[in-house]
């Protein structure tokens, strides 16, 4: 990642932000570039310790960020709402530990009718405070921002409470938050994009092999 984000800023600056001269917003996308594949793939791995680099380096870089788009909703979300579930998500994984690696927290997977419920969650809030944000003049996209915001608040409550379909949701966020970027002309956030898409891949690859291998144990 710090390979490709300096070959990036070196050989095409022109192509990876349309606006150059805020130095505090290229210093937050450096650091939110490098810290989000880390962090999903601590969350690959069912450490509790995510929670810790995603305060310290995630949600106030991205707020800065967003708060500079005019994308309001994401920058609320990114204080408001991923500070808290952050801390209150760290103590918690730390009650749910497996029983064979301390390392490791529990997870689990949906029923059918959860995911209906979670679908329509998502609708109801893009519809609500897409419309609200869309009040207001300088706000950005108000709809696609409060779409974003909703998927990345589902991912964190299912993060929360270790749902194996929190995986899902953030598929559909890394995809849309990606667009949102490049409407903005954000172009730099997309290197963390497609290493978190990977990052993302190999957890959910990591959380499906563990789900089955208890699942087997149990029956045995």
């Amino acid at each position: 990642m710090i390979v490709i984000l300096t070959f990036a800023m070196i050989f095409f600056p022109d192509l990876i932000l349309e606006d150059d001269s805020n130095t505090l917003i290229i210093v937050c996308s450096i650091i939110s570039i490098v810290a989000n594949p880390i962090c999903e793939l601590m969350i690959s791995k069912q450490s509790k310790y995510n929670f810790l680099v995603s305060i310290a380096f995630i949600e106030i870089t991205e707020m800065i960020i967003y708060m500079s788009l005019h994308l309001y909703s994401c920058a609320l979300v990114s204080l408001l709402f991923w500070v808290p579930i952050d801390i209150v998500s760290f103590f918690k994984w730390n009650k749910n530990k497996d029983e064979k690696d301390e390392d490791l927290t529990k997870v689990k997977k949906l029923n059918w009718w959860q995911d209906i419920l979670i679908i329509v969650a998502i609708a109801a809030f893009s519809f609500i405070v897409g419309w609200l944000l869309s009040l207001i003049p300088e706000c950005e996209d108000s709809y696609l921002d409060a779409f974003v915001s909703a998927l990345g608040m589902a991912n964190g409550v299912l993060l929360l409470l270790r749902y194996n379909e929190q995986w899902f949701a953030w598929f559909a966020y890394l995809i849309f938050d990606a667009i949102l970027w490049i409407i903005s002309g954000h172009y730099i956030m997309l290197i963390t994009v497609f290493a978190m898409m990977i990052n993302t891949i190999y957890g959910f690859v990591k959380w499906i092999k563990y789900i089955k291998s208890r699942k087997k144990e149990l029956k045995e």
